[in-house]
């Protein structure tokens, strides 16, 4: 099999995994001083693999690092080389990102919640898994081996093809998802039950300076004090009862 090929093929599978953040919480795989070093061994240069690594760690460019660094290997060039072609290879794929999260992902979303309200969890974790590979994962894959495999300039051509008004439009769309999803949580939030918490959150980060751990802290804190709270009035009131049905 063509060499070409095969590093192509393993640069795919490593950017479908290292994605896994997305799926099972924050484990910093996905950073380019992580995945330049095993870039660096699939294509036979892992001190060049490092040091892309740390390079690209001060400029770090999103899904592209594995890209840069491979093409910054396979040509020699360095990381100036990697740095100058990521951004370009980095804003064709943040276009079909966008389209995938803005069309693909509020579907599985809303598979879920049907889930969720049927009391399924089996359902709501296929979700969570279907999710991540058909939108985050496998995409991801195949889009950094085939541009590999391509080279950078049949991705720059791509990616000039596309009109701009079309790239502006998506790039719009997708700046509007986070303020959407802070929306959704204060919609959750703003309820008179749990409003007053959100309020001394507030109030404490605002005005008394201080840090979110702090916050997080002082709401653990808070949350085990209602609840132990909530469990001995359950139990006294529990008692109460069992002796007023004994008399």
């Amino acid at each position: 099999m063509d060499s070409l090929l095969v590093q192509a093929i393993l640069l795919a599978i490593l950017t479908a995994v290292i994605v896994i953040d997305w799926m099972t919480g924050t484990n910093n795989l996905s950073r380019p001083i992580v995945t330049s070093v095993f870039v660096g061994m699939i294509m036979g240069d892992l001190k060049m693999g490092i040091m892309m690594g740390a390079t690209l760690e001060l400029a770090f460019v999103g899904a592209i690092t594995i890209g840069g660094t491979a093409f910054a290997i396979a040509t020699g060039k360095g990381a100036e080389f990697a740095l100058t072609l990521a951004f370009p290879i980095a804003a064709l794929f943040l276009l079909v990102d966008n389209l995938l999260t803005l069309l693909v992902l509020p579907m599985i979303a809303r598979k879920a919640d049907t889930f969720a309200q049927e009391g399924n969890l089996k359902g709501i974790s296929r979700m969570h898994v279907l999710g991540f590979i058909l939108v985050k994962s496998l995409p991801r894959a195949l889009f950094i081996g085939f541009s590999f495999y391509l080279g950078s300039p049949v991705m720059e051509r791509i990616l000039n093809a596309i009109p701009p008004f079309v790239q502006d439009g998506i790039n719009i769309a997708a700046g509007i998802m986070p303020a959407l999803g802070f929306a959704i949580l204060l919609q959750m939030l703003l309820k008179k039950d749990v409003l007053v918490y959100f309020v001394i959150g507030f109030a404490m980060f605002s005005y008394l300076n201080v840090p979110i751990l702090g916050i997080a802290i002082f709401g653990v804190c808070l949350a085990y004090i209602i609840v132990t709270m909530e469990n001995k009035t359950k139990q006294t009131v529990s008692k109460e009862v069992s002796i007023d049905d004994d008399f």
